[in-house]
């Protein structure tokens, strides 16, 4: 294959930017239950929304922590405050008994407004998502109608 093209190494990126501290609309694109020593949580990846003109569109937001129990009684209520307003801001209403499995699946396509923090660990700073409220942004539109997809269309 005879193809060419130039290269220069002045325009290679450095690495990546770390998202900067601020409010974020985004879409959270994976969620799983965790336990550890008998305290539950909810690990949450989010995307930056490209929908929406902002900074860092698209990015993603990895490893995320949202703390449904504590053993250290100083934190209970910022706890309680915490998982309730992610809650709220998922679109949960009301008092409800709410079922870890179930709410993991249902989280994930939820858009929120992400209040992003950064946080140094092991001399490494990562930008997470500390706190969530409700989106100010209309929600994703899907475009097109749905699409049915019956035997005759699949190969085997």
């Amino acid at each position: 294959m005879g193809f060419k093209f130039k290269f220069d190494e002045e325009n290679a990126s450095q690495g990546f930017e770390l998202v900067k501290e601020n409010k974020y609309e985004v879409t959270i694109i994976g969620a799983e239950a965790k336990e550890w020593q008998g305290q539950y949580s909810i690990g949450f990846d989010v995307e930056i929304r490209s929908d929406i003109a902002q900074e860092h569109q698209g990015a993603k937001l990895l490893y995320n922590s949202l703390y449904l129990t504590t053993n250290i009684e100083d934190y209970k209520e910022d706890t309680k405050r915490k998982r309730d307003s992610f809650f709220a801001a998922c679109g949960y209403t009301g008092k409800q008994e709410l079922d870890l499995d179930v709410v993991v699946r249902e989280i994930v396509g939820k858009t929120v407004l992400g209040y992003v923090k950064h946080e140094t660990k092991n001399d490494k700073t990562y930008a997470k998502v500390k706190f969530v409220a409700p989106s100010k942004a209309t929600p994703l539109q899907l475009s097109g109608p749905p699409i049915s997809v019956g035997d005759d269309d699949l190969p085997f």
